[in-house]
């Protein structure tokens, strides 16, 4: 670049940051300004319309953190102003002088008129408030949240305590910078806009191209013209130098941007959530004013629960969204309850998220653009593209992928492929950004990554502030109109989600396919962090399942009355808590705190649903029963049924000279005196499963210090950071379980140690009292099993991947996340795994002391970082684990639902059948439940588990009169590949024939 060009560079950023910036307004007026500090949660309008207002003035301190104060503000637009060209009043709000670049991460406001109707917000990025016309008055009211800035500067990560509800006693953060009348000059306003969209292309194409010298000369042309000590004089004659270069048009091959408005906003994250419900209010208003005022740009907005708030706290503004969505311009996306993480959640989580999300979608708005929205969750499950496609939806989108720490994605536009062979079309926006200012630099690079260069010239951008930014802006949207047709950029038009992802489609003939998980090397950290919600979710699930269960089988049965609405909110509250910061762990202590007491109400309620439903069910006789919600025979009690156990008796252990042997005649396992497992041997076949010198059952705590991303990263780092092992202080044997204690660390833990007769699996509960600071604990099962795979259980199936390290890819996958187990396996032979709350796990090779290969599996127990939560998982924890020796996929499964759904101790009359029967291997019942649409008619929804084609029998002991195949939705559903290969409703049986992990919903007409 020639050295002139860097002049003319740096004369038109001065321009911009120091004469345009001052002669933006021509005038100025005071207004009057008075302050009440609620100092507590934050007050309705009519609250604070009524409260005593102290004088404030510009410069003075308001907001302890999290505390809100409402300014109250009287002004008079001055009629001289009436008579200025190419200007227009507003009122200018800086609610604080922070010049922090982290938008959406500080104070934020909601203006309101003397009426109480929503005017619009203002935020660091977007200060700006309508006034009436010269010569009238106002007067407005500004509910200002006094949000702390928990990121502090931009990359750090150090711990704070501001995430805490308690920092609320703290000093007032902020100074009121600005709160005045301005005039703005429009021709300022263009001209600096016209610059920043020149300046930026120019610096973006190569300085010998004819087009680069032609702004550059329009550029230096302009600042010639503009006369620092007359700006408002000269703006006019200074943009005609610029508009020769601002028309010429863009080539007709020119890769096309679509932009779409957007402003990601986190249910919940360095905020509690009671501050996004405010947060979607700003945006949202913001966003209504624009397009009120005739800006004509598309805004798109996810999760069904935030418009519930929005509903519910603000409903005149949620009127306003609704025309707007009835115009087409504000487009609810995404049909899911809330941008949910999409590893840990279960399939029916994932499920209900689409169900419950789409429900409330359609009842408010009609129809749904059929687009799965997800751009900044922590990877993706293999098993989303069917369950996107049977959930109605034809597109997905994602944008986290390009976090990549080790590789690169190599698609934008590509059909991903799920573990059923099911595909979905998917959009990966090569600007690497869901929340773009429209930047010529945004957007060469997205030209730059598109990857489907020659096959393709299309790509999605969304811009917007996020987080409580305030989403897209005045300024955003003039980039756009500059940069729609404009030579030597990309072409920009505004679009739908629905017409890109059309328009894309009808461009790619082949396009590429990726099969499996879409894997982020990145946020390793999430699956086990902040174990409380890990196991509140899992626990939950299991208890929503049994709650739809047995109350569908007390309703169909007795008199006992469906819970519809209750079992709905429980839903909504739990996957409220699956969104993709709370789940993970990686949000500030308030939102765990809460999250934590939310979990405890949803398995109260859950538990009173299913003792009322089972109370129905078997009376109110002293007969000792139990109650099998799970899929499997458990203690003898067949699934779905009540009845009196018929399960053998604890296994005793025996002391010997070996340590302590648990056996039941299938499996022979030896605990140690310090508790390592130093024998495993499947009897059946006589095969031992440990090597002598590596025993299981071994504690492991590491060093866990990431380079950032605190909660969210395990750095591969940690693998060379091993700590003192575990001391045992005492092992001792009572009630047929053997109990070690001893402590790791800082930690005193116990772990209770017991034979499962149900499924031959040594069973350790671990009780932790975890006072650790930055440390990784690890339980550790090597085996002298040779694999070069492993499977791990997902959503609706399982998912194989290489433990080798081969690839930079299998490298980058060193800590992976699987539900509630992983087993590896040689020809006839394997080892299962499971947990009842864990979801991180890392499977390597390892050197056996023969000099052979085998197979190491650990489970990632606790963590201890320090941000955003200073005391992450600081407390008791109790995690248990279950390990299988000669074990096959359909014992890991069965290992699985045996720790997560347990057979109910229950007292009644008599014995009850259970509602649906299954017979044949490999398909499994995973729930059963009324219709939404309360008809009364039973869904029952099954999937294939084994990865194979499976034929099974299912009976119904109930009338019915039609069965349909239907989607996730409970309607029809064009993804849906036909299961129902015979149906004798005489019997009341039905035969189906299912594909390799296929998902099947039956709905019975009763």
């Amino acid at each position: 670049m020639a050295s002139n060009d860097e002049k003319v560079f740096h004369r038109v950023e001065r321009a911009l940051s120091e004469q345009l910036a001052k002669a933006l307004y021509r005038d100025s007026a005071a207004v009057e300004i008075a302050a009440w500090a609620v100092h507590d949660e934050p007050v309705p309008f009519s609250v604070a319309r009524e409260a005593e207002y102290q004088v404030f003035h510009v410069g003075d301190q308001w907001g302890s953190p999290w505390d809100t104060w409402w300014l109250r503000v009287d002004g008079e637009v001055p009629q001289t102003w009436s008579k200025a060209e190419q200007c227009e009043p507003e009122l200018v709000v800086r609610l604080t002088e922070n010049s922090s670049t982290a938008i959406g991460f500080q104070a934020e406001g909601l203006v309101y008129d003397s009426e109480g109707r929503i005017v619009k917000a203002v935020e660091p990025m977007n200060s700006w408030v309508p006034v009436p016309k010269p010569g009238h008055g106002f007067r407005y009211y500004i509910e200002a949240a006094a949000n702390p800035d928990i990121n502090q500067d931009a990359g750090s990560f150090a711990p704070t305590t501001l995430g805490s509800r308690d920092s609320k006693n703290m000093p007032e953060l902020y100074r009121l910078s600005t709160l005045e009348l301005r005039l703005r000059d429009i021709e300022v306003w263009h001209l600096i806009q016209e610059l920043k969209v020149l300046s930026g292309l120019a610096r973006e194409l190569d300085g010998d191209r004819t087009r680069h010298a032609d702004i550059m000369m329009a550029l230096e042309r302009s600042m010639e013209t503009l006369d620092p000590s007359n700006i408002a004089g000269t703006a006019v004659d200074a943009r005609a130098c610029l508009a020769p270069v601002l028309s010429d048009p863009a080539s007709d091959r020119a890769h096309i941007v679509h932009a779409v408005g957007q402003a990601h906003i986190d249910t919940a994250w360095l905020w509690p959530f009671r501050e996004t419900k405010r947060k979607v209010a700003r945006t949202f208003s913001n966003v209504v004013d624009l397009q009120h005022r005739g800006d004509k740009f598309v805004f798109a907005a996810s999760s069904a629960q935030q418009y519930q708030w929005l509903k519910q706290k603000y409903p005149d503004l949620f009127a306003r969204v609704k025309e707007m969505i009835a115009k087409g311009t504000f487009i609810p996306i995404g049909g899911m309850w809330v941008e949910c993480d999409a590893n840990l959640p279960s399939g029916e989580s994932l499920t209900r998220q689409f169900l419950y999300g789409t429900k409330f979608f359609r009842h408010e708005f009609g129809e749904l653009q059929p687009v799965a929205w997800l751009p900044d969750s922590f990877g993706y499950s293999a098993t989303l593209p069917q369950i996107v496609r049977l959930a109605g939806n034809r597109y997905f989108l994602t944008q986290k992928i390009s976090w990549n720490d080790t590789n690169r994605f190599p698609h934008n536009t590509f059909l991903w492929r799920g573990i059923d062979g099911t595909e979905v079309f998917t959009h990966f926006p090569p600007s690497d950004t869901y929340s773009a200012e429209m930047t010529p630099e945004e957007i060469a690079i997205g030209e730059r990554h598109y990857s489907e260069k020659g096959k393709g010239r299309s790509s999605l951008m969304l811009f917007g502030w996020g987080d409580g930014g305030g989403g897209p802006t005045r300024e955003m949207l003039e980039a756009i109109r500059l940069q729609s047709n404009l030579a030597g950029s990309p072409k920009i038009t505004m679009s739908t989600p629905i017409e890109f992802f059309e328009q894309a489609e009808s461009e790619l003939e082949e396009p590429p396919v990726w099969e499996g998980e879409l894997y982020l090397e990145l946020h390793r950290g999430t699956y086990t962090t902040q174990k409380h919600m890990k196991m509140g979710n899992r626990r939950n699930e299991s208890l929503l399942r049994a709650a739809e269960m047995w109350a569908t089988t007390a309703s169909v049965r007795t008199r006992y009355e469906y819970p519809y609405r209750q079992i709905e909110e429980l839903w909504q509250q739990l996957l409220l808590l699956q969104f993709h910061d709370v789940l993970p762990g990686s949000s500030i202590a308030w939102v765990h705190e809460q999250s934590a007491q939310m979990h405890e109400r949803i398995s109260e309620e859950a538990r009173t649903i299913i003792d009322e439903a089972i109370r129905s069910l078997v009376g109110e006789g002293t007969h000792q029963f139990y109650a099998n919600a799970g899929p499997f025979e458990q203690l003898g009690v067949p699934a779905g049924s009540i009845k009196a156990s018929g399960a053998c008796a604890s296994v005793v252990p025996e002391k010997t000279d070996e340590g302590f042997v648990f056996s039941n005649g299938r499996v022979r396992y030896v605990v140690d005196d310090r508790g390592r497992i130093v024998s495993a041997v499947d009897n059946v076949t006589g095969r031992e499963s440990i090597d002598p010198a590596s025993p299981a059952n071994v504690l492991q705590l590491f060093v866990d210090f990431p380079a950032q991303w605190d909660a969210w990263d395990i750095d591969r780092s940690y693998l060379e950071s091993p700590l003192a092992p575990a001391v045992v202080r005492t092992v001792d044997l009572e009630d047929n379980v053997l109990i070690v204690k001893g402590i790791i660390g800082n930690s005193s833990y116990t772990q209770r140690i017991w034979l499962d007769p149900d499924v031959s699996s040594l069973v350790v509960r671990t009780a932790v009292e975890w006072k650790e600071s930055n440390r990784l604990l690890k339980l550790a099962f090597p085996s002298n099993v040779r694999s070069s795979t492993a499977d791990s259980e997902i959503q609706y199936g399982h998912l194989t991947r290489p433990i080798t390290e081969n690839t930079t890819w299998d490298e980058a996958r060193f800590e992976t996340s699987a539900q509630r187990w992983v087993h590896v396996g040689e020809f006839g032979f394997g080892i299962t795994v499971a947990n009842d709350g864990s979801y991180g796990h890392d499977i390597r090779q390892i050197r056996l002391s023969d000099g052979g290969i085998g197979t190491q599996i650990r489970v990632s127990l606790l963590r201890s970082t320090h941000y955003p939560d200073p005391q992450t998982d600081v407390g008791d924890h109790v995690l248990t684990v279950s390990f299988s020796v000669g074990s096959t996929i359909s014992e890991a499964i069965r290992q699985g639902y045996r720790l997560n759904v347990p057979s109910l101790p229950v007292c009644g009359d008599h014995e009850v059948l259970p509602l649906i029967s299954l017979d044949g291997s490999g398909v499994i019942v995973e729930a059963v439940k009324l219709a939404e649409d309360e008809s009364g008619d039973v869904v029952v929804r099954l999937y294939e588990s084994l990865g194979g084609r499976s034929k099974a029998r299912l009976h119904m002991d109930f009338e019915w009169s039609e069965v349909r195949e239907v989607g996730l939705l409970e309607e029809e559903c064009d993804a849906v590949r036909p299961a129902l290969v015979n149906v004798d409703a005489t019997a009341s049986d039905i035969e189906l024939e299912l594909r390799p992990y296929q998902i099947v919903t039956l709905r019975f007409k009763r």
